[in-house]
């Protein structure tokens, strides 16, 4: 109750006072924004344009137009030269729905990527809906995120403002001193690490020999998602007594030893060389989703959308129209796989081989509406409605899905997690422990109150969320969790010890414990801590040793 009333009082203070002082506050997270004056019909007529020739000149072989787009802000002028981004979707990309894959033809055409013009080694990333960009803009000397007005509760009366455009390093973290836990925003606090564990050691390949003279003997019950649901208030981690220096130290020692023959992702080598891509037709639980050849190594991901984000959005731009809301989706999807993107692919991970190049391409989308959350729905029940459900349990649901064919399987959500949890995703390990990339689709044990339960899940699985102490997070705060939480499906524990988490004015890495400012040089970038971590994972499926 006392929290409840400290996040109460904080939020009026940083909504109310700013008001008060001026209007340059966007929300609790953003201290200041610009809004954005630019013609955006003209814009979508450029767009318009583009999109005719993705479906008619292409085939001609005539170059490819760009949509140019120039605004002020900030003291500067911004000139964006974009085309058509077709890195982040596979050209294989399947879109499925509430019954399975959607009828209509799937338009990706509104997703962008370029450059500033005038700007060596800049970059922008976004979306052009209704002539209106909304994406992310990378400079050498700073970073700036554009957002399209409806996301915000704006003080202007104009009704013509379309967007508004804010610095990284206007953007704070309002809540992170309210954060609990160890694992401040990232969910693998100790009592989540130590049930991870041992979920992740009870492969079946290493169960016990239930006749064994020594054998405590255990009834066997399997689990399904109902019973999962059915309880989940009453389900409790394991509550073991271990510090977390214990715990991290566990894998720092693994990044600086050889992994051991037969363990869990021994089938990278043969992907690299042999992989077969996702379709409906094909969905063959032995081809692999990593695949590799110069100059660059794509793990292919599953992302769902649950239908807390689908009525967030269907609210926030204020329609009924299920394709806008789809288009709407698409592009938070696009936006955050090009920023992951942005930052593995200028990671080198160095272990016995080298690693370039690393990046994402999102091979299969579900996208759940809401009509099977309504009383009224009569349909098979979608277990994703459930409100109520704490982080460890929501990945675990995610989990019971085969998710096999993919390198990565994420849920993106909007649900306030307590304790201001951020993400969560299981750990890959190079000493033989299941989870993480490529992962399996195979049967995992516990004991429950002296019953042997069994049940057949992916853990190359992870889940974010777009909502924290009832406040939208910002793309800067969600991209860099999706990219924590796919550290940890590569094999990075938080980062330990203290010479990776050095803090300072150069701020801290990504794998830090709580959520970093990410403003600050580190922040975007892996620790040598992580990329001896991840490269040992690397090598040990490169190898056949995992």
């Amino acid at each position: 109750m006392l929290k409840n009333k400290r996040v109460l009082l904080l939020r009026f203070l940083l909504v109310f006072f700013p008001c008060i002082e001026g209007a340059s506050r966007l929300n609790e997270y953003i201290h200041h924004y610009e809004a954005l004056d630019y013609d955006p019909v003209e814009v979508h007529e450029r767009h318009m344009r583009v999109k005719r020739w993705t479906e008619v000149s292409q085939a001609e072989g005539s170059e490819e137009p760009s949509v140019h787009l120039a605004f002020s802000a900030h003291q500067r002028k911004f000139e964006l030269r974009l085309k058509r981004d077709t890195s982040v979707f596979s050209n294989r990309l399947t879109v499925e729905g509430d019954n399975g894959p959607l009828q209509e033809p799937i338009d990706t055409s509104h997703v962008y990527a370029g450059h500033l013009e005038g700007v060596a080694d800049s970059h922008v990333f976004g979306s052009i809906q209704n002539g209106v960009f909304d994406g992310k803009i990378i400079t050498p000397v700073g970073t700036y995120y554009v957002e399209r007005a409806h996301k915000y509760t704006l003080p202007s009366t104009n009704a013509s403002l379309h967007s508004v455009i804010y610095a990284d390093h206007d953007v704070h973290d309002p809540y992170e001193p309210m954060r609990t836990g160890h694992a401040k925003g990232c969910g693998i606090t100790e009592d989540v690490m130590e049930w991870m564990q041992s979920i992740q050691n009870s492969a079946e390949e290493n169960l016990p020999e239930l006749n064994h003279p020594k054998s405590k003997p255990l009834r066997k019950e399997g689990i399904t998602a109902e019973k999962l649901t059915s309880n989940f208030h009453d389900f409790q981690l394991p509550d073991l007594d271990h510090t977390h220096d214990h715990a991290y130290a566990k894998y720092y020692k693994e990044a600086n030893s050889q992994p051991p023959p037969n363990s869990f992702l021994s089938n990278l080598n043969r992907t690299l060389t042999n992989h077969n891509s996702y379709t409906i037709e094909n969905n063959s639980r032995k081809r692999r989703a990593f695949k590799s050849g110069p100059p660059k190594t794509t793990c292919h991901l599953s992302i769902q959308t649950d239908p807390l984000l689908w009525k967030h959005i269907q609210d926030q731009i204020r329609t009924d129209d299920e394709t806008k809301v789809r288009e709407e989706i698409l592009s938070l999807i696009a936006q955050h796989v090009k920023a992951v993107n942005h930052i593995y692919s200028n990671t080198l991970f160095q272990g016995k081989e080298q690693y370039k190049n690393i990046r994402f391409e999102v091979q299969r989308i579900k996208i759940d509406t809401d009509k099977a959350c309504r009383a009224d729905h009569r349909g098979e029940k979608n277990l994703f409605c459930i409100e109520n459900i704490d982080v460890s349990n929501f990945l675990n649901l995610h989990s019971l899905s085969d998710h096999e064919a993919f390198c990565l399987a994420y849920v993106f959500t909007y649900r306030d997690f307590t304790g201001g949890t951020l993400g969560l995703a299981w750990v890959a390990s190079a000493s033989g422990a299941s989870g993480g990339v490529c992962e399996k689709y195979k049967t995992y044990t516990e004991t429950i109150a002296g019953v042997y339960q069994s049940t057949k899940r992916s853990l190359n699985t992870g889940i974010i969320t777009f909502v924290n102490y009832n406040s939208r997070v910002p793309p800067k705060v969600s991209q860099l969790t999706l990219a924590h939480e796919i550290g940890h499906n590569f094999g990075s524990p938080h980062d330990y010890p203290s010479k990776c988490r050095p803090g300072g004015s150069d701020g801290n890495y990504i794998m830090f414990a709580s959520a970093t400012s990410g403003d600050r040089p580190n922040n975007s970038k892996f620790s040598d801590c992580s990329v001896k971590n991840i490269s040992s994972v690397l090598d040990a499926i490169i190898h056949d040793t995992k």
